[in-house]
């Protein structure tokens, strides 16, 4: 029977389950739904788990999981894994953040800080004395400055002020009114606030579209974007007393190479030439699974790895 540990990168969107075993074998990768308590409800929470647990008992024996979810301190979140996983059998077992297993997975352990901008934004960073520091992450109403969301928001903010006759004309109203339908006020109010989220960060991809065609409010809202992002990176760096490390960078706004990257990349090089930018060495998924596998004893893996186990 294959003996294996599983790695969960819990997503809002989309959830990543990665088996892998004391040795490092990939046993299997597989996609889920959305990992989301909150947005999804009860029921589907628990069919989620239901699937993945069964998931894992098909592929053989499960002797750790970690998951890594946003809204881990939940603690109805916490009580339906642990009912679920104690029925299938998994007794070792850990929830944390999301940032901890992106952070985890980015440097594989070593010190150095890791940004993600994604629809929200956060910065997670290790000290060389091992310590852990999170800073941003605060959501939508009070933070997540250079996320996908806040790039959106301030289109979004940009149009309506020029549509009241207060701000400066911009390309982003003609490609925001395109993109999503928008040709009076109560419809950009109704896109807005009936869309959630996800509708106002999928306008940031306009922003860079309007700043590559030489629009100028696009490219304020970029460089006040990108110098909340360096400010969130230097006090990481600050807090952790981390000088000459690498900083990983994750999540749709800065993964590619965007203006928003280079933006970035330039004004941290500014203030902190010690820091240097580098992609990720693995993903969250397997920042996950390499924390399942240090919780197994280390005795427990060379004799499984030295295959006397069967």
């Amino acid at each position: 029977m294959v003996k294996f540990a599983a790695g969960i990168d819990g997503g809002g969107t989309g959830t990543t389950l990665l088996c892998r075993e004391p040795g490092g074998r990939t046993v299997s990768e597989q996609r889920f739904g959305a990992f989301n308590l909150n947005g999804t409800g009860e029921e589907h929470f628990a069919a989620l788990l239901a699937e993945i647990t069964a998931c894992l008992r098909a592929l053989g024996s499960c002797q750790s999981v970690c998951i890594g979810a946003a809204g881990s301190s939940n603690p109805r979140m916490r009580s339906m894994i642990a009912e679920t996983f104690q029925t299938a059998g998994i007794m070792r077992w850990d929830l944390v953040g999301d940032d901890e297993i992106a952070l985890h997975g980015a440097l594989e352990g070593e010190a150095g800080l890791c940004l993600i901008a994604g629809t929200g934004s956060v910065c997670c960073g290790r000290g060389r004395d091992g310590r852990i520091l999170r800073l941003g992450g605060w959501g939508h109403l009070i933070g997540d400055s250079g996320s996908a969301y806040a790039l959106g928001r301030d289109a979004f903010a940009a149009v309506a002020r020029q549509w009241d006759g207060m701000g400066p004309e911009t390309g982003l109203t003609a490609k925001l009114a395109e993109a999503f339908h928008l040709g009076s006020r109560e419809e950009l109010i109704a896109c807005v606030y009936q869309g959630g989220k996800s509708r106002v960060a999928a306008a940031a991809r306009l922003v860079e579209q309007a700043f590559l065609d030489g629009d100028a409010l696009a490219g304020e809202i970029l460089e006040r974007n990108a110098r909340c992002l360096v400010e969130l990176t230097a006090a990481a760096a600050g807090r952790l007393s981390l000088g000459h490390a690498p900083v990983a960078l994750m999540g749709g706004v800065l993964a590619q190479d965007t203006a928003m990257r280079r933006l970035f990349v330039s004004k941290l090089a500014a203030v902190r030439p010690d820091l240097r930018c580098i992609r990720p060495k693995q993903n969250a998924a397997a920042g996950a699974v390499s924390l399942a596998l240090s919780a197994i004893p280390a005795e427990e893996q060379a004799f499984r790895a030295s295959g006397r186990e069967t």
